[in-house]
């Protein structure tokens, strides 16, 4: 994640900055910015006393200082401080309520701070969601005979199907590792599935724009450029735009016509994207974003026209 978010932000996470990973797990993504960031102060939000322990192990195997854990969640009580960059990957969507998770970390940015979620997205999902309800009508619940349940079903769910092959994680999944993804996609109790349109009535008045990043899904994970703003190596990451996926010139020329969130409802429904990532940000923290957020917004406050 560390070489990734120079992509997002210009030049990366700044030093003295405070960082919130809220709903941190088990700390591997924490623990592995606290590295790369040594002057950044990190603050890891987890309600889960199990997963919450081994990300301090992970800390202190580490030697990372620089990290503090807090035993909390979304939408729980205030936090103390404020946070330049607040980051929430695979949680806002198992909230009761997204919206209310989205304004309590709207509440917690600095003044010119940026939030950065990773969401299922419902066009890629339907087919899981049709399956998750079909496990609950057999009767199965959080637990060992739950997973029987989706067993016997036949379901069972790939790194694929969310662009990251067995590769990204080094090796393919053992079978317990397998039995937490599964029981998390198929027995959470709370899941929601959302589109690129939905981002702008979830986070009115906890951010003043919004911007779209990057999709995942069974076509890999690419990153959106709506504008064209381009900016990557030739060998860098793989760039989306919109009229790439047209052949026909017409097509090419109809899309870019469309205003990004139209832009963005096509490349979904060509994608089909399983999850997606977007950026929000208060006050001049848009200054703080690459030229491809910038051409990437969604929404834009009155006082930055």
């Amino acid at each position: 994640m560390g070489s990734e978010l120079p992509l997002v932000i210009e030049g990366g996470l700044a030093d003295g900055w405070s960082v919130l990973d809220a709903g941190c797990g088990t700390g591997h993504t924490l623990i592995g910015l606290a590295r790369a960031y040594p002057n950044v102060r990190f603050v890891g939000l987890e309600p889960c006393d199990a997963s919450r322990e081994i990300a301090q192990r992970l800390a202190r195997r580490h030697g990372v200082g620089n990290v503090e854990f807090i035993d909390g969640a979304i939408s729980g009580p205030a936090l103390a401080d404020r946070f330049e960059f607040i980051y929430s990957y695979g949680v806002v969507h198992h909230l009761p309520d997204p919206r209310a998770g989205l304004q309590w970390l709207g509440d917690h940015l600095a003044d010119d701070g940026l939030l950065h979620v990773w969401l299922y997205n419902a066009i890629g999902e339907a087919q899981r969601m049709r399956d998750r309800e079909l496990v609950r009508l057999m009767g199965a619940h959080e637990d060992a005979t739950g997973l029987d349940v989706v067993r016997a079903l036949g379901l069972s769910l790939s790194l694929d199907a969310y662009g990251m092959p067995g590769a990204w994680a080094g090796t393919a999944l053992d079978q317990a590792e397998q039995d937490v993804f599964d029981a998390d996609a198929y027995l959470n109790p709370v899941v929601h599935t959302l589109r690129f349109g939905d981002l702008p009535r979830l986070l009115d008045g906890a951010a003043d724009w919004v911007a779209a990043d990057r999709i995942y899904g069974p076509h890999g994970a690419p990153y959106l450029d709506l504008a064209g703003a381009g900016g990557f190596p030739a060998q860098g990451p793989e760039l989306l735009r919109p009229e790439g996926l047209f052949g026909a010139s017409e097509l090419r020329a109809r899309i870019g016509e469309l205003d990004n969130l139209d832009r963005l409802r096509a490349v979904e429904l060509l994608q089909q994207p399983t999850g997606f990532r977007a950026l929000a940000g208060r006050g001049d923290a848009l200054d703080r974003c690459t030229r491809r957020i910038a051409g990437n917004l969604l929404t834009r406050a009155s006082h930055l026209d």
